[in-house]
């Protein structure tokens, strides 16, 4: 038996993580990933990824072992080998999200050492045709780099980032929310505010045919406009559907585009770490 490493667009396993994954994770990834593999006799039995999110932040995902294989530690093993790459990248946090409903699963990362950090829901609407509805006539527009300090420490005092434990998601793999992050989006014209002073926050990307928020906040009649905001800029760009990740429904108070929980998490993820 033997590991190996090897960075993900240089090898894809018979026994691929992503088939673990929502379908749209690789496509949404914001860093790359590297592929960690249990071989046995030259066949692939287990796998991971593991993708360095920041200078000290690790996530790992997609653990998969062979049906025939589970029960032999090779799940402990993967997990282990990850733990090394990520340190060795100079990690000294790892995190990874589980389905709420996965109890198995969770109960894995307890015993490998995870605690849970935080939950999340993930949401689907679609972009219907014709006028979006924007029932508050809200000042929202593109944050520019004089607004950055601004955002960021409103955000700190907000609900979503309280809940969250100062963690975003950039596609589904959460990070520390830290200024040069924030420099980051807004200069890629990813973040939308709302109100003369700051009163509401949004960062977005357009992957594909979806919009995905990643993170929202705001009183509930700021919600909507940002939403309906987002979401015509998803529609300019060729998206017919927007994807919003928030702490709980509550936050979502006050949207009124038709919703549904996303089938990899209908009840939502937990966001589990471990320092290493």
């Amino acid at each position: 038996m033997r590991v190996q490493t090897l960075p993900l667009s240089s090898h894809r396993a018979a026994l691929d993580p992503l088939a673990a994954l929502p379908a749209e994770w690789d496509v949404w990834a914001e860093e790359p990933a590297h592929q960690v593999l249990v071989e046995e006799d030259g066949t692939v039995i287990g796998a991971l990824h593991v993708a360095l999110v920041s200078a000290t932040e690790a996530w790992l995902e997609g653990l998969r072992v062979r049906a025939d294989r589970q029960g032999a530690g090779i799940g402990r093993r993967l997990v282990a080998e990850g733990e090394a790459l990520a340190k060795r990248f100079g990690a000294a946090t790892a995190r990874t999200a589980i389905p709420a409903h996965e109890y198995a699963a969770q109960a894995v990362a307890e015993r490998a050492g995870f605690r849970p950090f935080a939950r999340a829901i993930v949401q689907e609407m679609a972009i219907a045709e014709g006028p979006i509805d924007v029932p508050y006539d809200a000042l929202v527009r593109d944050a520019d780099a004089g607004d950055v300090a601004a955002i960021a420490a409103w955000l700190r005092a907000g609900e979503t980032l309280h809940a969250w434990q100062n963690l975003v998601p950039l596609g589904w793999r959460f990070r520390t929310l830290l200024p040069p992050l924030v420099q980051g989006l807004v200069k890629d014209r990813r973040v939308l505010r709302a109100g003369e002073s700051v009163e509401g926050v949004a960062f977005f990307t357009v992957r594909g045919t979806t919009v995905v928020i990643a993170l929202l906040d705001g009183s509930a009649t700021v919600i909507p406009a940002l939403v309906g905001a987002v979401a015509a800029r998803g529609r300019e760009r060729g998206a017919g559907r927007v994807v919003l990740f928030a702490p709980d429904e509550q936050s979502l108070r006050g949207v009124r585009m038709e919703r549904r929980a996303h089938s990899w998490c209908p009840d939502g993820m937990v966001v589990v770490e471990k320092s290493l």
